[in-house]
């Protein structure tokens, strides 16, 4: 009986044993005895193909693929999930697949003289959660020079060359004018202002999507309209009047050309020298 069992425990062992040697020769052409282990170095260490090399694997020689023809750009999560973590992925998702020239170049077309035809009003809803985006995105990336009220007394904007345009002027609200439509408002937004071949403000389609600059143009109306409210037609509470008169008159005395100094009184008339030594003429 004690021959069976150590006959049994010998081969357990050597099992054992065996399993051991499979596995480190699973290991092997690791370059370290430290974790963790590459059981499949040629996986972990593949080759990289860094953009503007050469390959020996395309006919062309090129790392850098085309886009086959008639290729569509599509990506990110799946859309199908309705959970809120998915939302922006979703969207994203949305936009890849995006046509409408109004919605995502605000245009519609172009005018007989070859310029851009502006839309008039933005083709998307306006919701509050839309202009609470577009609150936080003027404020990061337009208040810098155009001012938190729009007013183009930013701090970069005062220490500009020339000044900045106040989006309360009449030109930013007519419609009927080219600078006065939400197409434009979004275009400026996006890829800025050339005038005379010279960049007078940049494009930020770098830092807003489409629907974030049309979130920037319903804010930017938003603040306009806030302008325009009465304060004494009920529609400020009493109690929040007086702060908000306030801050007006520091708004205005910020704003306001500062006086003239007062003119300096005239020097007396310097006195004609007389002739003291008669016969003078």
């Amino acid at each position: 009986m004690k021959s069976t069992h150590s006959t049994k425990s010998t081969l357990a062992m050597l099992a054992v044993l065996a399993g051991s040697v499979g596995v480190l020769a699973g290991c092997r052409g690791d370059r370290s005895d430290a974790p963790p282990r590459q059981f499949f170095p040629n996986m972990d260490d593949g080759p990289k193909w860094k953009p503007q090399t050469g390959s020996t694997f395309f006919a062309d020689k090129r790392t850098m693929r085309p886009a086959p023809a008639n290729a569509v750009a599509f990506g990110r999560t799946s859309a199908v999930s309705d959970d809120p973590w998915n939302k922006p992925w979703a969207e994203q998702r949305v936009a890849l697949l995006r046509e409408g020239e109004a919605e995502y170049s605000g245009t519609n077309g172009v005018n007989a003289d070859g310029t851009p035809r502006y839309i008039d009003r933005i083709p998307i809803e306006v919701t509050p959660d839309l202009i609470k985006l577009g609150q936080t995105k003027f404020n990061v990336f337009c208040a810098t020079c155009h001012g938190y009220d729009g007013l183009g007394k930013g701090m970069v904007g005062q220490a500009w060359s020339y000044g900045l345009p106040n989006f309360h002027d009449a030109k930013y609200k007519d419609a009927a004018q080219y600078t006065g439509k939400d197409g434009y408002i979004f275009h400026v937004a996006r890829y800025g202002v050339i005038t005379q071949g010279q960049q007078k403000m940049p494009g930020y389609a770098h830092a807003l999507n489409e629907k974030q600059a049309w979130a920037v143009v319903a804010y930017f109306r938003t603040l306009q309209e806030s302008r325009a409210v009465p304060i004494g037609d009920g529609a400020i509470p009493e109690s929040e009047r007086p702060a908000l008169e306030e801050k007006m008159r520091q708004a205005a005395s910020a704003t306001a050309p500062a006086a003239a100094p007062a003119s300096a009184p005239a020097a007396p008339a310097a006195s004609t020298p007389t002739n003291t030594q008669g016969g003078g003429k």
